[in-house]
């Protein structure tokens, strides 16, 4: 029997910060979540100027205590664990302070670092900090209760800068507590692995291994793949089957099942791109993507929804590429369907599902069952955001990669692709830096190594870096096609929360089976949202959709999170950005991107037909994360049971349709929300996208970087616009029609042969 294996913690960076910053940003992180404890005296001392922490009288203290255990299983607790979890504050866990220097490393560019450590230097100093929070003492020298004042008053300036202030510490340090307390989990009853977990049987990869030494080691090939996501696999299957020598190599590195699924700050670390989160210029919207062996498809949640046929009309017309609306691509994106065993017959809602499927359908609206790549079984796993250890859902380390194995295709992990290598404009390889595992065979780990590596290329060089790497490798390779990281779409998201009676426990279950579809469509043009579950790991949900107002309520509402619901309404959008080049680090990507005005009006319809079903489905408490200044929406306990057989008033409480009319509509209509309004986004497309004008897209409809010959980009970055669904197959459609075309380019008479594979 396999046994579930832990990460060996590595040493966190130790000069991310230095003591002056670090005591400022700690003094901020406790009281965004303060250390709560019971008054020595009847007056309230922690008004006092020194107090690091907040006290409440005794009563006070018990129905806080019972607002927590009231969501937490009191039968299954200790009264003790409460009184931990509210004695507890970040800075008590050199965990946290662990994280924050790993997040400030690795995830954070270097502009934005500069910045922080200004304003932390700043509020160190009484000059400073009169400045930026109008008192005269520093940070560490002003009361909890003072500092969230501070925090309170940052949030409700007129300047953007402030309101950004209150924005980056909240989030940042909700985030990396919720990922490392040692009370939360358990005051939650949150499992370390899925209930009734067991390890799958996991094809066993043979990764190329370098020996240690100086010199540029060169490898030859036919073709060479950068990239072994959802649509690197693919092409790598179907090359491969051709007869081709193929080659994939991916930055990132593979886990066997007994590693997963991760806990969430070591997924963040290992599974992910930029240590779980690139956040874009402004800080206002958080883009998360898959950087591991397998890609997206190793940490993506199952949902394998088909391109639309509108959608398709549209990028043909839009392109002047036909195969989006020919039966080529149907054909594609049944085939790969039909690999992953694509199906909707083993699909159980769980709590969070089941609430959106229902519930729409009180409501009238149209809810239909997302297919699942599992396989043809069902698959219980909430947990699939921190890797797969079942091996039931069919992602690439299970399909298309042992496929490729099996007709010869050879691997590299960690390999960081530089630059391709071109003679004349013709792509001949690709040369970049190999690091080595360390001595126990685990990534990061003591006495890894470095090589640098030439990977020759005799017939083609393909890149399925995905939308955000793939245009920051074109560049540094010299193109300079403007189109090139231009178009970027990425799916803006907002979120919604809810609270019920009964307990859910949300992480429980399918992650993304049900999906409502009556706004998907709010212009014309096919620019709407779709309403859909999200991942509900705390680590995960609470920091993106918890709104801060103080530390009490804050760490009252994340101990609810056994009885929520959550869910994102998903935008495909008419807005676009740009992805570009980090002049600090070459390869690091950055994004620009701004919503629209029109595409956050549609998000906020999203959310507001959201607050609808929670509230049919009998919904305690109602909570739009990302929305500024939007309070919590909490139902009378007078108020009508919603969804029994007698109800005839449906979502028409006067108390819900005020907090509608006052609080959620006036952010749909009036641009003055848009700039404190956050999103998230998961799905990244069209940063090279596909066209029949070098004037009007950046790759032909071969693929083809425009100019260059042996070069190929395969990948969701050439999709012609938004796919409005989640891009798995409409990713692994384009990329199979894409190499059945790179065959016929490249085998003699493979002509009939391609088509068939």
């Amino acid at each position: 029997m396999q046994m579930h294996l832990d990460i060996p913690a590595l040493p966190a960076s130790q000069d991310a910060l230095t003591e002056a910053q670090w005591a400022t940003f700690a003094a901020l992180a406790d009281a965004i979540i303060p250390s709560i404890r019971q008054s020595q005296s009847s007056a309230r001392s922690s008004r006092s100027h020194n107090a690091q922490y907040i006290e409440m009288s005794g009563d006070e203290l018990e129905r806080t205590k019972a607002t927590i255990t009231q969501t937490t299983k009191p039968d299954a607790i200790e009264q003790t664990l409460v009184n931990d979890y509210l004695l507890e504050s970040p800075s008590s866990s050199p965990a946290f302070k662990d994280a924050i220097y790993t997040t400030l490393a690795v995830s954070v560019d270097q502009e934005s670092k500069r910045g922080l450590i200004f304003i932390l230097n700043a509020l160190s100093y009484r000059a400073g900090a009169l400045l930026l929070t109008g008192r005269s003492r520093t940070i560490t020298e002003l009361s909890i209760p003072e500092r969230q004042a501070v925090l309170q008053e940052w949030g409700n300036a007129y300047l953007p800068l402030y309101r950004s202030l209150k924005r980056s510490f909240t989030t940042l340090s909700g985030m990396a507590w919720i990922r490392t307390s040692p009370t939360l989990s358990r005051l939650l009853i949150y499992p370390k692995t899925p209930i009734n977990h067991n390890f799958g049987e996991a094809y066993s990869f043979d990764f190329i291994q370098i020996p240690p030494g100086g010199e540029t080691e060169t490898i030859e090939t036919d073709v060479v793949i950068v990239g072994s996501g959802c649509t690197g696999a693919v092409a790598a299957s179907i090359l491969s089957q051709a007869g081709l020598s193929v080659m994939v190599v991916d930055k990132s590195y593979y886990w066997t099942p007994n590693y997963l699924p991760m806990s969430e700050a070591d997924a963040a670390n290992n599974l992910f791109h930029n240590g779980g989160v690139t956040s874009v210029d402004g800080g206002r919207f958080s883009v998360i993507n898959g950087s591991c062996w397998g890609g997206g498809g190793t940490i993506n949640w199952s949902a394998s929804l088909q391109l639309q046929h509108p959608v398709r009309q549209e990028w043909a017309r839009s392109s002047g590429v036909p195969y989006f609306a020919s039966p080529a691509f149907q054909e594609d994106m049944d085939a790969v369907c039909e690999r992953m065993g694509v199906s909707t017959d083993y699909i159980t809602h769980n709590s969070t599902n089941k609430v959106l499927h229902d519930g729409a359908r009180l409501l009238g609206m149209t809810a239909k069952l997302i297919p699942q790549n599992t396989g043809g079984k069902s698959h219980q796993c909430g947990y699939c955001t921190l890797g797969c250890g079942s091996c039931e859902k069919r992602g690439p380390t299970e399909s298309w990669l042992p496929d490729a194995a099996k007709t010869g295709a050879k691997f590299m992990e960690g390999f960081r692709g530089e630059k391709i290598i071109f003679e004349g404009k013709r792509a001949v390889g690709v040369k970049g830096i190999w690091t080595s595992r360390g001595q126990n065979r685990l990534p990061g780990g003591e006495g890894a190594y470095e090589r640098k590596v030439l990977i020759k290329a005799n017939k083609a060089v393909i890149v399925a870096s995905g939308a955000l790497m793939t245009p920051i490798l074109l560049k540094n390779s010299g193109l300079t096609n403007p189109h090139i990281g231009s178009h970027l779409k990425l799916h803006p998201c907002g979120r919604l929360g809810a609270v019920f009676k009964e307990r859910t426990s949300p992480w429980d279950g399918s992650i993304m089976t049900s999906v409502v579809t009556d706004l998907e469509n709010q212009d014309g043009a096919y620019h709407g949202v779709k309403l859909e579950a999200i991942t509900m790991l705390p680590g995960w949900f609470l920091p993106s959709c918890l709104n801060w107002n103080d530390g009490l309520s804050y760490k009252e509402q994340c101990a609810k999170m056994g009885h929520m619901t959550g869910y994102i309404a998903l935008c495909r959008e008419s807005g676009e950005g740009r992805v570009y080049v980090d002049a600090d680090e070459p390869g690091r990507c950055r994004i620009a991107y701004e919503v629209s005005r029109k595409d956050h009006q549609h998000i906020v319809n999203g959310l507001e037909a959201l607050a609808k079903i929670n509230y049919i489905m009998g919904a305690q408490e109602i909570f739009a994360g990302g929305l500024p200044n939007v309070p919590s929406f909490h139902r009378s306990p007078t108020a009508d049971s919603p969804s029994s057989p007698e109800d005839t008033h449906g979502i028409n409480d006067p108390a819900f349709q005020h907090w509608l009319d006052t609080y959620i509509r006036p952010v749909a209509y009036s641009g003055a929300y848009l700039a404190d309004t956050t999103f998230g986004s998961a799905h990244q497309m069209g940063s090279a996208r596909m066209g029949t004008n070098p004037r009007s897209s950046a790759v032909d409809p071969k693929g083809r970087p425009w100019g260059y010959e042996g070069l190929y980009v395969v990948d969701n970055s050439v999709f012609p616009a938004a796919s409005g669904v989640n891009p798995m197959i409409t990713s692994m459609g384009t990329a199979r029609g894409l190499a059945r075309g790179i065959v016929r380019d490249l085998v003699p008479g493979a002509g009939v042969a391609a088509a068939k594979i």
